[in-house]
């Protein structure tokens, strides 16, 4: 992915300022004023967010009655699907001048479903969260949406590529809102005594350790970090994605242990060689950031 020159250079201005107050104070305005000039020349993205946004209400009202209908408070059914929804598109109403392909930096087409879908995925975590801490057994909503949002994530770097809609903004939100659903369905299983909770923490650790990580490094590099999908990266993902979906099914269906405990197995081997990766890139100054 070729380097963003704008973010570089404040990179290097806020580091040669030593993290100061005054430099973060420079380095939080300068983005903002892009954030808004980029917005600014972009009015078609601008429209195509708020149609998204309008769009997408629906469905997080629709959630909203079903966790209504499972036993789930009003207030909390009701305002944590839609206000979580309204945020994360306002952070890509943030990030709008990110919608440029990730190896040309052209400017792309639009956000594009595939971006929509990302959302979709970060946006499920919430309500299944809410649903894991309010209710103590599985129901059909939490599986609804844990299962329709992990399938997203098969499918939104195709359509990207198939529609001509790549983007660095497609690049950042993935690995994100991997971190929030994956680390979501954990949890809750965990809760529900379906999964043991190491497994569960080495999930978020596996996910987390990235996002972080990775924001660290590009304060400590000075400089962005383009993102980058490893194979053992991606076999983690999958291996996780079984396993959660095996821990998940064995409330429904006669799973024999020694099936859970292999795929147990081969998801922290894999979650640990994906890790190990990163931290070998990350001592070597390797110029991506690996998910």
């Amino acid at each position: 992915m070729a380097p963003n020159r704008f973010l570089d250079d404040l990179l290097r201005e806020l580091k040669a300022g030593a993290y100061r107050p005054g430099a973060i104070g420079r380095f939080g305005a300068a983005l903002w004023r892009r954030s808004r000039s980029n917005a600014t020349n972009r009015p078609d993205l601008r429209r195509e967010l708020r149609l998204v946004a309008i769009i997408g209400l629906l469905p997080a009202l629709l959630a909203g009655a079903a966790m209504i209908a499972e036993g789930i408070s009003p207030p909390a059914a009701l305002l944590a699907p839609t206000l979580a929804w309204l945020v994360l598109c306002a952070w890509v109403q943030v990030e709008l001048g990110l919608v440029r392909h990730p190896t040309t930096d052209a400017p792309s087409p639009a956000i594009g479903p595939a971006n929509v879908l990302s959302l979709y995925r970060g946006w499920a975590a919430v309500p299944i969260v809410v649903i894991g801490v309010s209710i103590d057994r599985p129901t059909v909503l939490a599986v609804a949406l844990g299962v329709s949002a992990a399938l997203t994530d098969l499918v939104d770097g195709t359509i990207a590529v198939r529609l001509g809609h790549e983007s660095r903004l497609g690049r950042l939100l993935d690995p994100v809102f991997d971190s929030f659903l994956f680390s979501a369905i954990a949890f809750d299983l965990s809760r529900w005594g379906l999964l043991p909770w190491w497994v569960a923490v080495l999930v978020a650790v596996r996910y987390f350790a990235v996002v972080i990580g990775g924001i660290v490094l590009l304060f400590v590099l000075g400089r962005s970090l383009p993102v980058q999908h490893t194979p053992w990266g991606q076999r983690s993902t999958l291996a996780i994605a079984v396993t959660l979906g095996l821990t998940m099914a064995s409330r429904y269906a006669a799973i024999p242990s020694v099936v859970l405990l292999a795929a147990y197995g081969v998801a922290v081997v894999f979650m640990v060689l994906a890790l190990a990766g990163i931290l070998r890139r990350a001592s070597t100054g390797a110029g991506s950031a690996p998910a």
